[in-house]
């Protein structure tokens, strides 16, 4: 018997110096296949072959190519991806590009037509990042588009099958793309190119002579096919026997039911009946037992006399209508980070592990064919949901009613809780304030509670308001220990102030933010993360108090949401 070792296409050019490319190494699902390429992309590298080391060749030059965002790929490893020396963003390129690149792929050289098609699958492209589609619309789909034209498609119908039905096949989706090229009045100058190109073609043949071999067909040249133009205006997708009309603003006893395609709720006209008094007293006992802890986590520091009130507050049609307004231009935004996010988090969910297996301590009896006890898995399976928990603190002192700073802490939570929903992430939203009355020297709002979700909270947000004066170390205290219990592996805590603390009693100045520092080290100990943002005046004194590490300076209001959201999302 005789071995030999015959050098794979990697070994062969790292030790002759050739140029490697590597494709699409972000959908290995296993790690530790690129981690055996990390050495070997030293500059001063070598691989450990079973016949000796192979250094690397001075000339040896490596490139990866990968797609973002795909559907089954993950992050490169983060010591994989230092070791590369320079890295390029590549998106679509610019329309002039496009242009010249399909002319030298498909020879087809009528540049105003050209130039329409490219720019149809530019708007498509950024509409369905916008809104969260999957598919993509780029030079592939263009040079197929243009290709299928050239041989005599006609490009209204070609659309759908060379670049919409690529992107996607969901009648929704299909609508929204519909929409974004009927308003950028794009349908209506390629059928203007459509129609110029026609008498280009008549009058070249009273011009010249063709000579061709066989028959011309003349079938593609769309003669006077009104009727044909007319059965694919784009009014409904080809595969959709559904109506595609909008539903009506008609909010009157509105009930949620999902997210539309554009990211705002969709409704249906219903009448909700009254909560039952078992909901009712469910919901009693709920408050009953929050107020309780929540007392017991100060019965030990400087706030155990204060007195305090849990609130659970409810909502009615107004705050409907509000969350409404504020979601429907934040949901695009929400969803394209949620659908970067999820297909990370879908390595964390184990579907291949083999059952009849003892999967930690749990064994699976019933399922083992031979009742010995000898069936063990290796590992335990990864946890099948993120193991993140997102607390949002907001202060509902008085000074955040101006300069437009609640509807931006409006703004910002309704955005966290819904990237929370989408990818299954337990979030807390209390809101707090200090000196209602002397019977109520501190009042907690619990929106929303990882311990009691209810779809209805996102109304429940609409009631944050601008009320009194703001005791934060007690807030932070109490919403800290929550987490701190919390069964999750990373524990953040966000809070959102537009001051420095100030309540009754001499809460205030070093007092106040030595307790603060105070409850921050605290619960640093237990895990917990906080960061501090901050869209107010007092952002010096706030940087110091949570220290510059958890200080986040909001100048623009308007991307606060979006901020927001892309940390939580790097937590993950």
């Amino acid at each position: 018997m005789e071995y030999r070792f015959y050098p794979s296409e990697i070994v062969r050019a790292y030790q002759n110096g050739y140029l490697l490319e590597i494709q699409e190494p972000n959908v290995i699902r296993d790690a530790a296949v690129l981690m055996a390429l990390n050495s070997a992309l030293e500059l001063d590298g070598s691989i450990n072959l079973p016949t000796g080391v192979i250094h690397r060749h001075p000339d040896f030059i490596a490139v990866i190519t990968t797609n973002r965002s795909y559907a089954g790929t993950r992050p490169l490893n983060e010591a994989l991806r230092d070791r590369v020396q320079h890295a390029e963003k590549m998106d679509l390129p610019t329309k002039e590009v496009m242009i010249e690149r399909v002319m030298a792929k498909t020879g087809f050289h009528d540049e105003k037509v050209l130039d329409t098609l490219a720019e149809i699958i530019m708007i498509l492209d950024k509409t369905a990042r916008a809104n969260a589609i999957k598919g993509v619309a780029g030079m592939r789909s263009f040079f197929y588009w243009v290709d299928a034209i050239a041989g005599g498609a006609l490009a209204k119908e070609s659309l759908y099958h060379k670049v919409i039905y690529k992107i996607t096949t969901d009648p929704e989706e299909i609508l929204i793309l519909e929409e974004a090229l009927l308003n950028h009045g794009l349908l209506a100058s390629l059928e203007e190119a459509r129609i110029e190109r026609k008498k280009k073609k008549r009058k070249s043949d009273d011009a010249i002579e063709i000579r061709t071999w066989g028959d011309i067909d003349e079938s593609g040249f769309d003669t006077d096919s009104h009727a044909a133009e007319k059965g694919i205006a784009l009014k409904k997708s080809a595969d959709s026997d559904k109506s595609s009309s909008r539903v009506t603003d008609d909010s009157a006893h509105i009930e949620r039911t999902g997210l539309g395609d554009d990211g705002s709720p969709t409704y249906h006209q219903t009448n909700p009946e009254s909560m039952s008094e078992v909901e009712k007293q469910k919901e009693r006992d709920f408050r009953k037992k929050l107020n309780q802890d929540a007392r017991a986590v100060v019965s030990d520091s400087i706030h155990k006399k204060v007195k305090l009130i849990v609130h659970r507050p409810d909502y009615d049609q107004e705050d409907q209508q509000e969350y409404v307004r504020l979601s429907k231009e934040l949901m695009p935004t929400v969803k394209e980070f949620a659908r970067k996010t999820l297909p990370y988090l879908e390595h964390e969910v184990s579907s291949d592990f083999a059952r009849n297996r003892c999967y930690g301590s749990k064994f699976q009896a019933e399922s083992v064919a031979y009742r010995d006890y000898r069936y063990f898995a290796k590992k335990r399976p990864p946890t099948e949901s993120p193991s993140l928990v997102v607390g949002i603190r907001v202060d509902e002192s008085a000074s955040m009613s101006a300069f437009g700073r609640l509807e931006a802490a409006k703004r910002a939570v309704i955005a966290v809780y819904e990237f929370c929903q989408l990818c299954d992430i337990p979030v807390l939203i209390y809101g707090d304030t200090a000196d209602v009355s002397k019977l109520e020297q501190m009042s907690i709002f619990a929106y929303t509670d990882f311990d009691k979700r209810d779809a209805h909270d996102r109304y429940r947000l609409m009631r944050i308001r601008a009320r009194s004066n703001n005791r934060d170390g007690m807030a932070l205290r109490i919403m800290a220990e929550r987490l701190a219990v919390s069964p999750q592996q990373t524990k953040l805590l966000i809070s959102i102030s537009d001051g420095q603390p100030k309540a009754m009693d001499e809460y205030t100045g070093s007092y106040a933010v030595a307790d603060m520092k105070q409850t921050i080290e605290e619960y640093e100990r237990k895990g917990v993360i906080f960061l501090a943002a901050a869209i107010g005046q007092d952002k010096d004194v706030i940087s110091d108090i949570y220290g510059k590490e958890r200080f986040l300076d909001i100048a623009n209001l308007h991307e606060f949401p979006a901020k927001l959201v892309r940390i939580i999302a790097r937590h993950l």
